[in-house]
């Protein structure tokens, strides 16, 4: 049975079918309202972006593979007056980049190029949006390269956390999964993100935008109004199940071992500070599990932790190494020694300190030199558009965070490790009755790659 927050979220988003130039009826994706227009300080690269926004209706992993493949197959295909060919020999000449992205409900297309040619970029947008050539096989291409690779076959930390994104991110398919055949129309989206400060720019971005279809009929009061009356501000629970999942594989040599958990904080603070914790944990090499496991020890190439955040102080917090099988209760035992170490306060401050700066570079970094990163961030602040001044108080915790509190705060910070979901995909032994007491599933190595029920 559909939620009233799908109803409502379908009847806002009115499906219409459209005729393109091979006469196909295609989805229109588009608001009724109008998109709100926001503009960021640009880029230190020289290098101008867009960001276009369209909210899902719908956000199953189905209905998602399948817009984020329409897009790609939009920006990517042909023209009534250009083939996919020319576009590709054109976009490759002006040094533009497309990136489709997805959060929880929304779809992004970031377009960026050089300065220079980003006036022009913006009208080969516009042609690309209002005069595509929709294609069957450039479809079912697109379908597939963005098909999220098979974690139990790759064995990869990064696979595994984003099948884990995906089960947070998205509703389950029902047992009659719908059938997408990619036939989209993009039209008015919700939000426009622009960093560029060319006034020319803007004003084509503008018109751009105003030229977008949008579905027939009008709502009276703004999607965010009509989201609060409806369906209220809470979201889906943000958590991941306890326990352990056991991909057992005895024909393996090595077992991958991933802690992973979802956290929500209570304020900006608490993110950064249990970030650099994290970082310090494990992040790069002067982490303290690359220094025990991978120099000391020589037990793991990649020992590793990661921190990835998914919404307005939301993350998911891991570790993860890939160990010789035999040897995996061994490891396993030595990164919790090591969380366990960090969690009760024994930090070396000036390695603590090194990881703090290099976070603090890597936020200014990527902020000002990687469009769709930067626009994330906005996007996490302002879901629904800002009306008046933009601010991030994210940034702002690098010049008011003290390191000296974030220590003595560190039990607060890290939640306790038998809070995260623990993966093992491989060979060697199964877990301890001690570990399964707390919740076990074996599936042998042929079960299909899906981590999360």
């Amino acid at each position: 049975m559909q939620s009233l927050k799908g109803r409502f979220i379908s009847t806002l988003f009115m499906v219409i079918s459209l005729l393109s130039a091979h006469q196909v009826r295609a989805e229109l994706i588009a608001t009724t309202g109008d998109a709100n227009i926001a503009f960021l300080m640009p880029l230190e690269n020289g290098i101008s972006e867009l960001t276009l926004v369209w909210p899902i209706d719908r956000p199953t992993t189905e209905r998602v593979a399948a817009l984020r493949a329409g897009l790609a197959s939009v920006v990517s295909g042909g023209t009534s007056s250009r083939s996919s060919h020319k576009i590709a020999k054109y976009k490759q000449l002006k040094g533009i980049r497309h990136y489709v992205e997805t959060s929880r409900h929304n779809l992004m297309l970031t377009v960026s190029a050089p300065n220079e040619v980003f006036p022009e970029i913006i009208v080969h947008l516009e042609n690309l949006l209002l005069e595509p050539e929709y294609s069957e096989g450039w479809y079912a291409r697109e379908l597939q390269y963005s098909s999220p690779t098979k974690s139990t076959r790759t064995r990869m930390p990064e696979h595994v956390l984003n099948e884990v994104v995906d089960f947070l991110e998205y509703e389950p398919d029902e047992a009659d999964t719908e059938v997408w055949d990619g036939q989209f129309r993009f039209g008015q989206p919700i939000q426009a993100i622009l960093r560029s400060g060319d006034e020319e720019v803007e004003s084509r971005t503008i018109r751009l935008v105003n030229k977008l279809p949008r579905p027939k009929g009008k709502w009276e009061l703004p999607f965010a109004k009509w989201a609060e009356a409806l369906i209220g501000t809470n979201e889906e629970a943000f958590s991941l199940p306890t326990g352990v999942i056991h991909f057992a594989d005895p024909d393996s040599t090595e077992m991958l071992i991933l802690f992973v958990k979802a956290e929500e904080f209570a304020d900006e603070a608490d993110q950064v500070g249990t970030n650099v914790l994290v970082d310090y944990i494990g992040a790069n090499q002067g982490s303290e599990m690359f220094r025990i496991i991978r120099q000391e020890m020589r037990a793991a190439y990649d020992p590793r932790s990661d921190f990835v955040v998914l919404g307005k102080k939301k993350a998911i917090i891991s570790l993860s190494a890939t160990v010789e099988a035999v040897r995996w209760p061994e490891i396993y035992e030595k990164i919790r020694e090591i969380y366990q170490s960090v969690r009760s306060g024994k930090i070396e401050q000036e390695g603590f300190e090194i990881q703090f700066d290099q976070l603090d570079r890597t936020y200014y970094r990527d902020f000002f030199t990687e469009p769709v990163w930067g626009t994330r961030q906005y996007l996490h602040e302002y879901p629904e558009g800002a009306d008046g001044s933009i601010e991030i108080p994210l940034f702002g915790v690098f010049q008011t965070l003290s390191l000296e509190e974030a220590t003595a705060n560190s039990h607060e910070l890290l939640p306790p490790l038998d809070d995260f979901l623990l993966i093992l995909i491989g060979g060697g032994n199964p877990p301890s009755n001690t570990l399964q007491s707390n919740g076990y599933c074996l599936l042998p190595k042929s079960t299909p790659p899906k981590l999360l029920p």
